[in-house]
């Protein structure tokens, strides 16, 4: 991938776009992620994610990180900016440098994003001394310390309407492309782009001094069209055989007409960037497992070779004493009277003489002497009994032998845990976060036809649900007990069957109280949203997450069944991601890589969630040869309670998307 941070163009889209839209959002909360600090904004009542990442990027994204923690910044954050409203963001330089200011009951907080290499996030109160940043350090040019003034880094920039400096710049480079990139500050692809719209990129080699003050002014007029074309907001993504290469906010005409490249427009620039990050940080991901892995496989290797050097010694070792053994058994009587030669002729005339027994050699100190016979060296102490330094050396083949049948067991699993490696090394590690969709803060699932299924996790979206969503055409169901999600199967145009409704009750009667008491099945009604009214009758009140039901309703008797998945979606925008995914057992199994189906158990969220982990990437494994990660984590928030597993398997679901 061609870029890894946001160039001056994309910062100036950004903000020209997000300049209002952005200022009088609250900021809800802070993290971090494992790349870059996620804000949860609200904005007249929607929620919207601000990723900020110095040195590489700013962008609302539609994508929650899989994980999520605090670090002292967030910290700070929480502690000072929690709570408070955007009121300001701008670019007072030409440089990649946006400054957003917060603030609440009159104290404002100044926060200077730095996009450039090795950039920064520094917080300033109002009078610009710094507060707080996401690292501070002494520059040659520039000090970043609690207290001291917000100074920003030599501007390098040139604006677009500063002919004068332009054309003057320009010679800053050995040729003409260079002199773009030192002379004005592009990176290179955008000083090419500049010079194939000028029509001068043939003459990107020249010498600036051999280019015509005429074709500076062209120059100089497509940089600003380029900026011009930026400022309308859309966004741009550049394949090369499917791979996403870059990113633009104007269309970028070189690699389309040049290189011939795969070019697709995107309605906004947010959704340009966040698609080439998510990707982005897939691909490092991928990079990141791939090194473990190979760092893995070096480990295996290593310990391989060891425990092959130790077999080889043990084998070394056994060969000799068994040969050693053999000569012994064979020669008994001839060594035995030499040994009782050795042990008399020591005790009665001393160890010069032993040499008369045939001794080739001895060690008067350790009390050993040496025979030689049918070439092998015999070692024997005159200090025990030979038959017993005969057991003794049974004694140690038999332990050598037991010691070579361990290493050698040791061996082939150290082999098979290798192997592992190697085969999780040729999965396809799908590392892609989703995006997240509005409905996914409540329970949802889709029916066997694509119809979407809403419910509410508590009164509260029980609340929000029926009076901001469910509209008089759609179905709203209901389990028939007290502490039951609000469930909406919502028609947009459409008229779903029976089974689609049956779908839809898997939902409301699962995440009903039924089944934290243990139901077999339950009833859910359902009726059309226009029966159902927060206007109770007269003299009676209605509290919040409770709603009146008009007319009449119809029963599906529903089995407590949950089937809980691996799904592979296929979206305009993002392409292909993996989700968790609940519903029906039917669905589950027919559009899933690997599922497992649930009813209420006495298994424990976490207990449960460990199992359901395992058999899901196993199986999805098995399907796709796919390692998806996945945390005990995600998998709870789908639980419905105390639950027992009592099917899982392979499903028939997508595992890549299919262009048409």
């Amino acid at each position: 991938m061609l870029k890894k941070a946001m160039d001056i163009i994309d910062l100036y889209a950004w903000i020209k776009n997000h300049r209002e839209d952005l200022v009088g959002c609250f900021i809800d909360n802070a993290y971090r992620a494992k790349y870059y600090w996620l804000l949860k904004l609200r904005c007249r009542g929607e929620s919207r994610l601000l990723k900020i990442e110095p040195g590489q990027r700013i962008h609302l994204s539609m994508v929650e990180p899989g994980s999520k923690d605090i670090d002292n910044l967030a910290r700070f954050l929480r502690a000072h900016v929690r709570d408070t409203r955007i009121i300001g963001i701008e670019m007072p330089w030409w440089e990649r440098i946006i400054v957003v200011k917060t603030g609440r009951h009159e104290r404002e907080l100044i926060h200077y994003i730095e996009l450039i290499p090795r950039g920064l996030w520094v917080i300033a109160s109002s009078d610009e001394k710094i507060l707080y940043a996401s690292r501070f350090e002494e520059f040659k040019d520039r000090v970043v310390k609690p207290g001291v003034k917000y100074t920003p880094p030599p501007l390098k920039g040139v604006g677009p309407s500063d002919r004068e400096t332009l054309v003057t710049a320009l010679s800053k480079g050995k040729d003409l492309v260079r002199g773009l990139v030192y002379g004005w500050g592009l990176p290179g692809y955008l000083a090419e782009e500049v010079l194939y719209r000028a029509g001068l990129y043939n003459s990107k080699n020249k010498k600036p001094s051999e280019i015509q003050l005429s074709d500076i002014e062209r120059l100089i007029t497509e940089y600003n069209g380029l900026i011009t074309e930026s400022e309308r907001g859309r966004g741009y993504i550049v394949k090369n055989e499917d791979r996403i290469e870059f990113y633009s906010p104007y269309k970028p005409l070189l690699f389309s007409e040049v290189y011939s490249y795969e070019v697709r427009e995107y309605e906004k620039l947010d959704e340009a960037i966040d698609l080439y990050f998510t990707e982005y940080e897939a691909q490092l991901e991928v990079e990141e497992r791939k090194r473990e892995l190979e760092k893995q496989s070096e480990t295996w290797k290593k310990r391989i070779e060891e425990q092959k050097k130790i077999i080889n010694e043990y084998e070394v070792e056994l060969t000799s004493i068994t040969k050693l053994l053999g000569v012994i058994y064979e020669n008994y009587g001839l060594i035995n009277e030499v040994f009782e030669c050795i042990v008399k002729t020591r005790r009665e005339k001393g160890w010069e003489y032993i040499s008369e027994c045939g001794v080739s050699k001895y060690d008067a100190r350790s009390g050993l002497v040496f025979l030689q016979l049918s070439g092998v060296e015999i070692p024997l102490s005159i200090r025990e009994p030979l038959d017993r330094q005969i057991l003794e050396l049974e004694k140690k083949r038999g332990e050598l032998e037991k010691k070579l049948v361990k290493a050698r067991q040791v061996l082939v699993e150290l082999e098979q845990q290798s192997m592992q490696v190697v085969q999780e090394a040729s999965r396809v590690v799908y590392a892609k976060n989703p995006p997240r969709y509005w409905y996914e803060k409540y329970r949802w699932s889709i029916t066997r036809n694509g119809f979407l299924v809403v419910a509410g996790r508590d009164a509260s979206q029980n609340e929000v649900l029926v009076k901001k969503y469910l509209g008089d055409n759609d179905i709203f169901l209901h389990a028939d007990i007290h502490g039951a999600p609000a469930t909406i199967l919502f028609k947009h145009g459409r008229e779903p069957g029976e089974e689609d409704i049956l779908d839809a009750a898997y939902i409301a009667g699962a995440y009903s109280k039924a089944w934290k008491a243990g139901f077999s099945y339950i009833d859910v009604f359902w009726v059309k949203g226009s029966q159902v009214s927060k206007t109770p009758p007269s003299g009676e009140y209605i509290g919040k997450g409770a709603f009146m039901i008009y007319g009449e309703k119809s029963y599906v008797k529903t089995p407590l069944k949950l089937g809980l998945g691996l799904r592979f979606f296929c979206d305009s925008i993002y392409g292909g991601y993996i989700k968790l995914f609940a519903g029906s057992p039917d669905v589950v199994r027919k559009t899933s890589i690997s599922y497992v189906v649930l009813v209420p158990g006495d298994e424990e969220l976490r207990e449960v969630s460990i199992k359901i982990k395992k058999l899901l990437v196993e199986k999805a494994s098995e399907r796709a040869n796919m390692y998806i990660e996945l945390s005990e984590e995600q998998i709870e928030q789908y639980l419905p309670g105390p639950s027992r597993i009592i099917e899982h398997g392979v499903g028939e679901g997508l595992v890549e998307c299919y262009e048409t």
